[in-house]
């Protein structure tokens, strides 16, 4: 899996005026750079020089609060990979200590940022977690400027199905994917899923099969989820409930195993783990 790195920075000058202003064309003399970090290897300027955030997440909301827990801005920052400048946020602050809350992802809407306690992800409209990184904490602004390197790490646990059937069945047309356990919806100053979340995704046929979870109040935890294979009519070709899955935050958990063929159901638990890529902790491997 190649291996990739990402950086974000977020320009920021200071106003005497009480509320912050934002000034589109003017480059500030505080630079807030956002660096997601990898499991083995340190970020330098060596390494920073070369990344681009578009390799990681397509979609960066940015929200700063004040000392008194109060919104900045009226609206998130958000900018797109479509954007000429994806990565850089110039903007003009009144002096002060502040909460910066930054989120990286790639889902169609926008992450909702409420507070510095909590991040929340729409469920409407067919949306769907992505991989989902973050940054929370607090940047004083001064006359003096300066640059302040801020890391943002992965809050998010991966779950990925392989199938191994030698066939598949013709009217095969979509996999559906339920699953409980996890949160759909996180708390960027402990990372933590923050509510019990019922999610539901759907996917085209694949080699393999990825989705995205917050564990619930704790870097780990445990799935139910029921996989079901559907006909372009939605009628059920085969369907199969897993329990106990086990995900950790920056861990990638995959299940791999013939999925149509008629069995017991019984999972036989080999796992272990392994750096399948340095912007994850490991992956544990389950035969089924």
């Amino acid at each position: 899996m190649k291996r990739i790195f990402c950086a974000l920075a977020v320009a920021m000058t200071m106003t005497a005026c009480e509320k912050p202003q934002i000034d589109e064309n003017e480059s500030g003399n505080v630079t807030l750079s956002f660096v997601p970090t990898t499991a083995d290897i340190p970020v330098t300027d060596v390494t920073r020089a070369a990344v681009y955030i578009g390799d990681y997440f397509e979609k960066l909301n940015v929200m700063l609060f004040n000392a008194d827990g109060e919104k900045v801005f009226d609206k998130v920052k958000t900018q797109t990979i479509d954007d000429s400048d994806f990565g850089n946020l110039n903007m003009s602050l009144a002096a002060g200590t502040y909460t910066v809350v930054a989120v990286g992802h790639s889902s169609i809407k926008s992450a909702t940022i409420k507070s510095s306690q909590m991040v929340q992800f729409t469920a409407s409209d067919g949306e769907k977690l992505t991989d989902t990184f973050s940054y929370c904490g607090q940047v004083t602004v001064s006359e003096s400027g300066g640059r302040h390197e801020l890391v943002m790490n992965r809050v998010c646990a991966m779950l990925r199905f392989r199938f191994t059937d030698a066939d598949i069945p013709s009217a095969f047309a979509r996999l559906k994917i339920d699953y409980t356990g996890g949160s759909a919806n996180f708390n960027p100053t402990t990372g933590e899923g923050c509510t019990k979340s019922t999610q539901s995704e759907s996917r085209l046929p694949a080699a393999e099969y990825q989705v995205f979870t917050f564990p619930y109040l704790s870097t780990d935890g445990t799935l139910k989820v029921t996989v079901s294979a559907l006909t372009a009519d939605d009628a059920v070709i085969r369907q199969r409930t897993f329990t106990n899955i086990p995900v950790t935050r920056n861990r990638i958990t995959t299940y791999t195993g013939k999925f149509f063929e008629d069995g017991d159901g019984n999972i036989v638990q080999t796992g272990f783990g392994i750096s399948v890529n340095p912007e994850w902790d490991g992956e544990t491997e389950f035969d089924f």
